[in-house]
């Protein structure tokens, strides 16, 4: 376990490199209710921003508190289980007495301050972090396919488009052949979830 002091707050110590990175983001309510949903997180030079759409229990919480947590986690299940389904209180802790929670089976996470810049765009501003571990992946492409599945999963039930599903279907098709069992059954509580 490598641990950083927790002013560390360098994007790219965290893998957030320029492009979109996706994570796992944690906010709070008003109310301390946590709530935890992927985002991407825009990433040009030293410029960060995120993309967060009117209904979501993100952006209103963003809104009322300004605080986003990012959570570097590679596991397939989780992110289909939050892009879809409420998690469970206990999946989350409040590290050093933060208002914000993050997931307590993340790699890393770290804290952003935010504020709205323009439709749905919200600047990113980098406060403080931890890295719990650093393991050396290399790519897997049953792990990607999993998350280009989702995009297109909530792209799907915001408009019903069915080409969306002949997507999903070709990435199963990829998952199948490059991915682990983690990503097999991510896959398939997705397309249990979409019910396809």
């Amino acid at each position: 376990m490598m641990d950083r002091p927790p002013d560390a707050a360098e994007p790219g110590n965290f893998g957030i490199l320029d492009g979109i990175s996706e994570v796992i983001a944690t906010t709070a309510s008003e109310s301390g209710i946590p709530n935890a949903a992927p985002i991407g997180i825009i990433r040009n030079g030293d410029a960060l921003w995120m993309r967060l759409f009117p209904g979501s229990h993100t952006r209103q919480n963003v809104i009322t508190t300004g605080k986003i947590a990012a959570n570097i986690i590679h596991d397939p299940v989780l992110y289909v289980e939050c892009t879809f389904e409420d998690l469970d209180s206990d999946a989350f802790e409040y590290p050093d007495s933060m208002s914000l929670p993050v997931l307590k089976s993340t790699n890393a996470w770290l804290l952003f301050f935010c504020q709205q810049s323009e439709g749905n765009l919200f600047k990113l501003t980098p406060v403080r972090g931890m890295i719990y571990d650093k393991p050396v992946l290399c790519i897997n492409r049953g792990f990607n396919a999993v998350v280009e599945s989702l995009v297109h999963a909530t792209r799907y039930r915001l408009n019903g488009d069915r080409r969306y599903l002949d997507l999903i279907e070709h990435y199963d098709r990829i998952v199948q052949i490059c991915g682990g069992p983690r990503e097999k059954e991510a896959m398939m509580k997705l397309k249990e979830i979409i019910e396809i």
